[in-house]
């Protein structure tokens, strides 16, 4: 027979994944500290693959943790019906371990694992926790992937809303999301879990910043953006910040960190004038790279689905303390960078606004409290030992509180 385990918990992201490396991860490893135990179900992808050696390691090391891994396939093709399959075997993993191990709660992270655990849940007789994040079915439209009203779109938009329905216990990433989904929830628990931020791994780092700055050729005001060129960010409007604050800036750089191939911001950075450094940095020192700029910046497209994002981006610029440059909509952050004055709100594309947040973020650089207020910010709102984790500990008290 299993061990005994206290919930299961799935996610669609692989294990090496860095959102699952920064959004699950923690969080299981939180709970387990807190004496649960956990199983872990991903979904391995081609690009994150382990040698069988690397496998049992890790399995080996989780264990010692207090987390039993079961990584499971993931498949691509045929769209939809892949994902269809994935559902099913999903599901009767996660409720055979559940079972086995009679397990009092199956959580599901995210749209696709949220159906999964809805499942699972109710093939094994246990509660359910729908970890929802953002409308998954609206980000594929908004993205292109997906037409409005077609097969995927309905059915996944069908799935989010009969998980919600279905859970004990709900979580959202943002406000907005919050009062969106509440006519589904009735009078169930519904929380709002941001994507959270370690403020101990993600802090400033003076005793690299001159070193990496000049390791780098960085000079001037450094603006850093971390992540990947296109889709829901709008790389063009961000460029177009630049050259309007290079304008403004006696001296300025870009700083690119991403695994991205760099062809898609070369061309841009070209024509807008404004001079760049590109890197690929591991996740270990991201906070290090961070910590070598100035501004942090994440412009997004104003689709209806980024009012319910968490951009992680953000909150660890503001863990680094980086004062940020967004553009409105980007779920709770517009409240939280005006209500901190924690950096800029742009005007979603509008370009007229652009020098006047030049200008607002100039003033903004010469105040001497500013680096410490973003870090504070980013501690009020996105801390993950600060405020997400005390909030998942106590879902999991009201879920399946750990026999002694």
């Amino acid at each position: 027979m299993q061990e005994r385990l206290d919930s299961v918990y799935i996610t669609y992201w692989s294990l090496l994944d860095p959102l699952c490396q920064s959004q699950s991860l923690p969080y299981l490893r939180a709970l387990t500290g807190e004496g649960y135990r956990i199983g872990l179900i991903t979904f391995e992808q081609p690009r994150w693959r382990m040698s069988p050696e690397q496998r049992r390691a890790k399995r080996a090391e989780l264990l010692r943790e207090g987390i039993d891994w079961q990584p499971l396939s993931y498949h691509k093709r045929p769209p939809v019906v892949s994902t269809l399959f994935d559902i099913a075997r999903g599901s009767f993993a996660a409720a055979r371990m559940a079972k086995r191990s009679e397990a009092k709660v199956v959580h599901g992270r995210a749209s696709v694992s949220s159906a999964i655990a809805t499942l699972a849940a109710k093939l094994a007789g246990t509660r359910l926790f729908v970890d929802a994040d953002g409308p998954l079915s609206q980000e594929y439209v908004d993205a292109g992937v997906w037409r409005e009203g077609s097969v995927g779109h309905r059915l996944t938009s069908w799935g989010e809303r009969g998980a919600i329905e279905a859970a004990d216990i709900v979580a959202v990433l943002t406000d907005h999301r919050k009062r969106e989904v509440a006519p589904w929830v009735g009078n169930k628990p519904l929380y709002v879990l941001p994507c959270a931020v370690d403020m101990q791994r993600f802090r400033p780092m003076p005793e690299r910043r001159d070193a990496l700055r000049a390791e780098l050729g960085l000079s001037g005001t450094v603006f850093v953006y971390a992540g990947k060129p296109g889709g829901w960010y709008d790389t063009e409007e961000m460029l177009a910040f630049l050259a309007v604050a290079k304008q403004r800036f006696e001296e300025l750089t870009l700083l690119l960190l991403s695994g991205e191939d760099p062809v898609a911001f070369t061309s841009l950075c070209e024509e807008a004038g404004v001079p760049f450094v590109w890197r690929t940095v591991p996740p270990s020192e991201m906070p290090s790279y961070l910590g070598a700029a100035d501004v942090g910046l994440c412009f997004l497209r104003p689709f209806p689905s980024k009012l319910s994002c968490s951009p992680i981006k953000l909150g660890e610029y503001l863990a680094c303390g980086l004062p940020v440059v967004s553009t409105s909509g980007c779920g709770d952050y517009d409240a939280l960078i005006r209500g901190e004055s924690a950096g800029v709100v742009v005007p979603n594309s509008e370009r007229g606004a652009y020098p006047n947040a030049v200008r607002e973020l100039e003033t903004l650089l010469r105040d001497p409290d500013l680096h410490a207020r973003c870090r504070r910010a980013a501690s009020r709102w996105v801390g993950l030992e600060e405020v997400v984790s005390p909030r998942y500990g106590e879902i999991y008290r009201s879920l399946a509180a750990p026999e002694r």
